[in-house]
């Protein structure tokens, strides 16, 4: 499968340019996005605690879901290791927000390093979306983040008991299964403990603070995330097969500067925090950028629209 790699890197900037961007990993500037995203997550919670027993309960606990889905982005960040330059920090803050965001940390990081090494490729990436011939149906499956879900609760399910389906066994390295068995049991038990805690309690807290708001907020992220890659060219070519988007400033603070993906893809190792920076010398010669979110959806369905071929169906390696 070497022929599948990812390439393109080359034509766009050279290795001595390159180091300038990447190896700037700021312990300072990953604790400010996080701080920041948790503050407004807070503060997103405590409107759902004072919404309690009124109308717009729903509207609080949705937006509350819809700022703990954009966790995605420092689980993200943190699984290619760029936010914090100290590693425990790194490692720390993976688990808090895995914990949050409900993916195992170590199954995770290899599924989405598996994304990378096979971007765009049919059959090998494992996460790809909507592939060509996909259908207007198969992108509100997508959005409802139904298959997102089935996923997550295969892995949180499976992993305690030891088991990794062989769909995902092929991209986690032999010598991390037991260390990815291991904290499926430690996640297990956490969210056990949390459970047993709200009972003893007689508390409803963490349905309506967490897990409602996970479920509510999660077709969100899938809607960000389809922007990614949809309708992009099906290559291993970094140049083409990623898309870079337009966004207001605050998605950009909350999403932790994941717009710029064509940029991200380009280079893992440019830290979240230098890729607007990056973005200004790549830019040109990446594929072309989208002028916004709304923009690019509209595209998608119209392309998806005329198509009448084979509806999707989760890749066999569907990971993050």
């Amino acid at each position: 499968m070497t022929s599948d790699f990812a390439f393109g890197r080359e034509a766009v900037i050279d290795r001595k340019s390159l180091k300038q961007y990447t190896g700037r990993r700021s312990d300072a500037r990953g604790l400010l996005f996080l701080a920041r995203h948790l503050l407004v997550l807070i503060a997103t919670g405590a409107l759902v605690v004072l919404s309690i027993g009124t109308w717009w309960f729903l509207p609080a606990m949705i937006l509350h879901g819809m700022v703990m889905a954009l966790l995605f982005a420092p689980v993200h960040e943190c699984s290619h290791a760029t936010p914090f330059r100290t590693h425990w920090l790194n490692e720390g803050a993976f688990w808090l927000v895995c914990l949050i965001y409900m993916v195992p940390p170590n199954m995770f990081r290899h599924s989405h390093l598996a994304h990378h090494r096979y971007t765009q490729i049919r059959g090998s990436d494992p996460d790809m979306v909507l592939p060509r011939n996909s259908t207007v149906w198969d992108y509100l499956y997508y959005v409802s983040a139904i298959p997102f879900w089935i996923r997550g609760v295969n892995w949180m399910v499976s992993l305690p008991f030891g088991k990794i389906a062989e769909k995902h066994r092929h991209f986690i390295p032999d010598s991390t299964i037991e260390k990815t068995k291991r904290e499926g049991r430690l996640i297990l038990a956490v969210y056990g403990a949390i459970a047993l805690g709200a009972v003893l309690a007689q508390s409803w807290m963490p349905l309506w603070l967490w897990v409602l708001p996970r479920f509510l907020g999660e077709p969100f992220m899938r809607w960000l995330r389809i922007a990614e890659h949809a309708e992009c060219e099906e290559s291993a070519d970094l140049t083409k097969n990623t898309r870079t988007t337009r966004a207001p400033g605050w998605l950009h603070a909350l999403f932790w500067n994941m717009s710029y993906h064509s940029e991200h893809h380009l280079c893992p190792a440019v830290p979240f925090h230098v890729l607007p920076e990056f973005h200004g010398v790549v830019a040109d010669k990446l594929y072309p950028v989208a002028s916004g979110y709304f923009a690019v959806h509209g595209e998608v369905l119209g392309n998806l629209r005329g198509h009448r071929g084979a509806t999707w169906t989760e890749p066999q390696t569907e990971a993050s």
